[in-house]
């Protein structure tokens, strides 16, 4: 399977979160804005891209740091912030 590179990555990731929000205030539920930052969160985790122009000696520490930021997003967007609609 091929993987998206940094750009389609950031349009699908901003694809689902206006998805989540049109969702969001058709059902008024606000626990679906938490669940869009969590997918686009697992979105970087499990496929951790960045943009061709950075240039990066070591891509290991990139990667990892990709991963740490994904995981903040989770932690911080996916279930710290309650969304109050």
């Amino acid at each position: 399977m091929k993987r998206l590179s940094f750009k389609p990555q950031c349009c699908v990731s901003l694809a689902i979160l206006i998805c989540v929000f049109v969702f969001e205030q058709v059902f008024k539920m606000g626990v679906l804005h938490n669940i869009g930052w969590i997918v686009i969160g697992l979105l970087f985790l499990i496929n951790p891209v960045w943009p061709k122009s950075a240039d990066w000696r070591n891509h290991e520490d990139l990667k990892k740091g990709i991963r740490i930021g994904s995981l903040l997003v989770i932690i911080v967007f996916g279930f710290l912030i309650r969304y109050i609609a």
